[in-house]
């Protein structure tokens, strides 16, 4: 129970700081979606109906009170006590359709919102509400006045989507704030009401570790308004929720209702302000105890720190290895210094395996020390060379980082990855990202399969398809065997994979240079050939030498002499045996191809700098 501990704290610690302007709910309260908007006067009199549009999407959340069992409500028939849907508000709803226990809702509602309005914890704007409800005309004022296109007939007004949540704004002359999900007098005027009224079953909490009211329902909607999953549930009595052990709820666990309320309000406010949905609504939340700064697990190297989408990184230029896993050091320092030593960071990752019963996943608290060298071991170890669109120069750049666990899974699978893959991949890559674990062998081998069918990828997808499986393998090859590739060409590296993929850039550069000559635009017989390459290297390059380069290498023209001699410089380096032997590359002889194909561009892009074209037949190095 760690976690529900935990969020309490956070409740409180938020709550109690000034500086932090969003804020969790209040105790017994609840956000739903409410477009709907009546607007009273101080005497309860209908002014105006409003509907919200789906443009007004991000307006409709509303802050209202609840009861314990209308918080956890699905599918009975639990009223809110001020703000709900049309069926249980208009008194006159059931004489448009008919429904399920129409007379049952409006009674509940309208009873739960007369005790409140009679007892001494009210005000004029409830007693406002209370006066109109109960005249039982709600459905007739909007038909007749709201001028609502959606609900301007009979059969509209009680169709199914329309059958939303009402909110209420009451306009009273010495009062500035006539929207009552707003009024922080209502919201404690309930608070104080439901505590002194409702709250009647006591007992040890196993949280608190006091005597207090126990919970005997826990609220759904964490994700989102629209989420009817729970984390914990124990009302199913009639099948095998207690497997036997126990005979009631209270034996297997007691939390308290002001700890449960505390911890699911801090988890919904924490998922809105830094969680991360993905696919099939995987949820991941990571916090600091004692601190404003947001951990950040799926984000590359390369936005590590920016808040703000529109926000871009300082362009870095790395000359060694050394540089970048230098600068990224300083990067995780310069955002994570804010963290005292003694503050905890702590992990959340949450999923609905149905649409009532939501599980935790992964709960992980970390010291600051153990979180920073996690993250600097993830960010070092996977970091490669990076492309990123820059909204700025409206141009792609590139830096050295590692990609995010998103560009990950884009790598394995694709750009239209199923959502659910994408959840389990994730899901997967999070206990590597926090326990310096392996990337799982399959995910590396779906990225080295795609990238080594370039073919069949359009060009920007070339790139990143690339690099994000240079940087699978890269981080694994250190994990598994401590064995440490430079993000940059090696020259004296004579591994047999890495020198295969050198051999298959240098091909690669020779057509490339020719076609470019001619301005013909199309793969290179090196890239069409790559699959087959991984697998029988030897052949493959013989085929490729002699049968696909020569053509071009007669149109080289003095650099023809250059090429051929880094191709034979590179065959040197070879051991003989591992040189006629057709085993199947692994993952290794894309970082030799990606690094010498890197190298290329570099002495482009050095000459391009200094104002200058495609180096002519005399130029390049």
């Amino acid at each position: 129970m760690g976690w529900l501990s935990e969020l309490s704290t956070v409740y409180d610690r938020v709550l109690a700081n000034d500086k932090i302007y969003s804020k969790p709910l209040p105790l017994y309260h609840i956000k739903n979606n409410a477009p709907l908007v009546i607007t009273l006067n101080g005497e309860g009199k209908f002014l105006s109906a409003k509907l919200l549009g789906k443009s007004e999407r991000d307006d409709w959340q509303t802050c209202m009170p609840c009861t314990e069992k209308s918080a956890a409500r699905t599918s009975g028939a639990e009223a809110y006590p001020l703000c709900d849907k049309l069926e249980y508000v208009a008194g006159d709803y059931a004489e448009y359709t008919e429904g399920k226990n129409l007379k049952e809702k409006h009674e509940k509602y309208l009873s739960l919102l007369e005790s409140w309005a009679q007892s001494k914890y009210s005000n004029k704007k409830i007693n406002s509400i209370y006066k109109y409800v109960k005249k039982g005309t709600i459905i007739k004022d909007i038909l007749k006045e709201g001028n609502i296109p959606e609900m301007d007939a009979e059969g509209k007004i009680v169709d199914k989507d329309n059958n939303v949540f009402i909110r209420w704004n009451v306009e009273i002359p010495e009062d500035s704030q006539s929207k009552t999900w707003l009024d922080t007098e209502i919201q404690k005027l309930w608070i104080d009401y439901y505590s002194n009224n409702y709250l009647t079953n006591m007992g040890f909490c196993y949280i608190s570790g006091k005597n207090e009211p126990i919970a005997e329902l826990h609220p759904a909607k964490i994700r989102h308004a629209g989420d009817s999953a729970k984390l914990i549930s124990s009302n199913d009595n009639s099948n095998y929720t207690f497997r036997g052990r126990f005979t009631d709820v209270n034996q297997a666990c007691q939390i308290g209702m002001t700890s449960s309320i505390k911890a699911h309000n801090a988890l919904r406010w924490l998922i809105e302000e830094q969680g991360t949905t993905v696919g099939n609504g995987l949820t991941i939340v990571a916090w600091c105890s004692a601190s404003d700064v947001k951990p950040q697990l799926l984000r590359s190297t390369n936005d590590l720190g920016s808040d703000d989408d529109d926000e871009e990184p300082q362009q870095e230029v790395y000359f060694t290895s050394e540089d970048s896993a230098r600068v990224i050091k300083n990067r995780l320092l310069g955002y994570y210094g804010r963290i005292e030593d003694n503050d905890n960071i702590l992990i959340m990752a949450l999923n609905a395996a149905t649409p009532g019963r939501m599980g935790i996943l992964l709960y992980r608290e970390f010291n600051k020390s153990d979180f920073f060298k996690a993250q600097e071991y993830w960010h070092g170890s996977l970091s490669w060379f990076y492309t990123y669109w820059s909204k700025k120069e409206k141009k792609y750049r590139n830096t050295i980082s590692a990609p995010s666990p998103e560009e990950i899974t884009k790598a394995a699978y694709g750009g239209h990855v199923s959502d659910s893959a994408k959840s389990m991949t994730i899901q997967r890559l999070l206990s590597c990202i926090i326990d310096k674990k392996p990337i799982p062998a399959d995910i590396e081998q779906l990225c080295f399969n795609r990238a080594s069918r370039l073919n069949t990828l359009d060009s920007l997808e070339q790139s990143k398809t690339l690099e994000t499986a240079c940087a699978v393998i890269k981080y694994n090859l250190y994990t598994k065997n401590k064995k440490e590739y430079k993000v940059g060409l090696e020259e004296d590296r004579k591994d047999r994979d890495y020198l295969y993929g050198r051999l298959l850039a240098v091909a690669d550069r020779v057509e490339a240079r020719v076609l470019y000559q001619r301005k013909e635009s199309r793969e290179t017989n090196a890239v069409r050939y790559m699959q087959r390459f991984s697998r029988y290297p030897c052949s493959t390059w013989d085929f490729l030498y002699v049968d696909k380069l020569r053509p071009y290498f007669s149109q080289l023209g003095k650099k023809r002499d250059w090429y051929e001699s880094l191709i034979q410089e590179i065959k040197s380096m070879f051991d003989h045996d591992e040189f006629v032997s057709d085993k199947e590359l692994s993952g290794e002889f894309l970082l030799g191809y990606h690094c010498q194909q890197k190298a290329f561009w570099d002495g482009i892009a050095k000459l391009q700098a200094a104002k200058r074209s495609e180096p002519t037949n005399d130029e390049e190095e």
